[in-house]
C-alpha cells in the first residue's frame, strides 16, 4: 500500500506556487491504490487523498471521476427500516422493466442508505417470481438466487456495505437481459447502531445501443461455503478449481475468455481475498488480492481485459483474523463467507463452489484449509446484437 494516501470527503486540488503553475498530480501508485476502493485521487496540499465518486460517475483508470455514459434507467425502491442492532433478511425487492426490446447493460450503479450489508441481483422473464413490485417476503414467491440465475441471468453484486458503487465495463462491453424482464434484489441490511434506521436503495442500468455492442459477457461466480474459522487464530481457506475439462466438456472449448470485472466479498473478519489464474502458458496469474474489509466498493474493472486462454483454471482463497472464543462459519450476521462474482466474454457461465474444510496445517502461524471445487457450467443466450466476445 502507498503510504500518505487518505480518504476524503472531497477534492480540493493542487497546483504549483500562488495556484497559478501546473497541477500536481497523483501518482500511478497512488492513482491505483485509490481505485481499490473506487475512488479518484487528488491532493490535498502535498498528500494524496482517495475521494469518493459521485452519483453518475465511477473511478476511470485515469484516476479520475468520470461519467458512467451510456442511457440510464434508474429505480428508487421503498424504504427498508432496520432496528438499532438488528438485520433484516428474507426479504426481496422487484422492478420489472417493461422492455419490449433486449437490453445492453453496460453498467450498474447503487447507491444507498439503508445499511444495505450485501445485496445479490438477478434478471428474471417478468412471468417468472410474479407479483407486485416493491418490498416482499422472499418465500412468499420461492424465489432462491440459484434458481432466479437459472431461469434468467445475474447482473450485480454490491460490496459490502457499499453505499455508492458502479460496475463499469469498457465502452462497447455489455450483459444482455432479454426482452420483458424483471429484476430482483434480495435485502440484507445490518444495522449495528442503537437507533433505528430508515432508508431506500436505488439501481440505475446504463445501456448501450445493440450496434455499439462489440463485445458480450457471461457472469461466472466461486465461493467457498463450507468455512471452519478457529477462534483466536489467523486462517486461510483456499482451493483450485479446475475448469479446462468442465469446458471442453459442456462447450468443446478450452477455459478461455476475456476478464473484465471481479469484486471480491468477505465481511469484517476478512483480512485478505485473492484469486487467481494457474497453469497457464507462462505461470499464474494474480486476478485480484485485496487486503482488509472496509466497507467500500471493492469491485474492479479490467480495461485492457486478463486473457484467460491457455489457464487450466481458477484458484481463490480468502484469510481471516478471529479474536473471538468461538469458531466461525459460513453465514449472515457476525459470520463471513469468501466469494468473488466476474463477468468475461465466453460461451459459458459456471459456478465453482467449495463445500468441505479439510485442514493441512499452519504456515507461519497461520491455520490453512482447502477442499475439492465442483463446477456447474451452462451455455449462455448472447442474443444477436454486435459483435462476438
Amino acid at each position: 500500500m502507498v503510504s500518505g494516501c487518505s480518504s476524503s470527503s472531497g477534492p480540493t486540488g493542487s497546483t504549483g506556487a500562488g495556484g497559478s503553475g501546473p497541477a500536481i498530480d497523483c501518482t500511478t501508485e497512488e492513482r491505483a491504490e485509490c481505485r481499490i476502493d473506487q475512488m479518484s485521487c487528488v491532493l490535498e496540499g502535498s498528500k494524496a487523498a482517495c475521494v469518493p465518486c459521485a452519483s453518475g460517475t465511477y473511478a476511470a483508470e485515469s484516476g479520475s471521476c468520470e461519467p458512467i455514459g451510456g442511457t440510464p434507467m434508474t429505480h428508487d425502491f421503498p424504504t427498508v427500516t432496520t432496528p438499532g442492532g438488528g438485520e433484516v433478511l428474507g426479504m426481496c425487492r422487484s422492478w420489472t422493466l417493461g422492455n419490449s426490446e433486449e437490453l445492453w447493460v453496460n453498467a450498474v450503479e447503487l447507491d444507498q442508505d439503508e445499511r444495505s450489508h450485501h445485496s445479490n441481483w438477478t434478471f428474471v422473464p417478468d412471468d417468472q417470481f410474479d407479483g407486485p413490485d416493491g418490498v416482499w417476503k422472499c418465500s412468499d414467491r420461492s424465489y432462491s438466487q440459484l434458481s432466479a440465475a437459472l431461469a434468467g441471468g445475474v447482473i450485480y453484486a454490491q460490496s459490502t456495505q457499499a453505499q455508492h458503487e458502479v460496475q463499469k465495463f469498457p465502452a462497447g462491453v455489455a450483459v444482455r437481459i432479454p426482452p420483458y424482464s424483471r429484476i430482483i434484489g434480495d435485502i440484507h441490511t445490518l444495522n449495528t447502531t442503537a437507533e433505528e434506521v430508515t432508508g431506500h436503495m436505488k439501481i440505475g442500468l446504463y445501456t448501450i445501443e445493440p450496434s455499439a455492442v462489440k463485445v458480450k459477457l457471461v457472469p461466472f461466480h466461486v465461493t467457498y461455503d463450507e468455512l471452519d474459522i478457529p477462534p483466536q487464530s489467523t486462517s486461510r481457506f483456499s482451493g483450485e478449481c479446475e475448469l479446462d475439462s468442465v469446458f471442453q466438456t459442456t462447450g468443446g472449448e478450452p477455459f478461455g475468455g476475456k476478464l473484465y470485472y471481479l469484486l471480491p466479498h468477505t465481511h469484517a473478519l476478512g483480512t485478505r481475498m485473492f484469486v487467481e489464474a494457474y497453469g497457464g502458458p507462462d505461470g499464474d496469474v494474480s486476478l485480484i488480492d485485496v487486503s482488509g474489509f472496509n466497507s467500500e466498493a471493492r469491485g474492479r474493472n479490467y480495461s485492457p481485459p486478463i486473457d484467460l486462454s491457455g489457464f487450466k483454471g481458477l484458484r481463490f482463497g480468502c484469510e481471516f483474523n478471529n479474536p473471538r472464543n468461538e469458531t466461525v462459519h459460513w453465514g449472515f450476521d457476525d459470520q463471513e463467507m469468501c466469494e468473488a462474482l466476474g463477468f468475461a466474454a465466453s460461451d459459458l457461465a459456471f459456478e465453482s463452489r467449495i463445500s468441505e474444510a479439510k485442514a493441512t496445517g499452519q504456515e507461519d502461524g497461520m491455520f490453512t484449509f482447502t477442499g475439492e471445487c465442483a463446477t456447474a457450467a451452462f451455455p449462455w443466450d448472447h442474443g444477436k446484437a454486435g459483435g462476438g466476445g
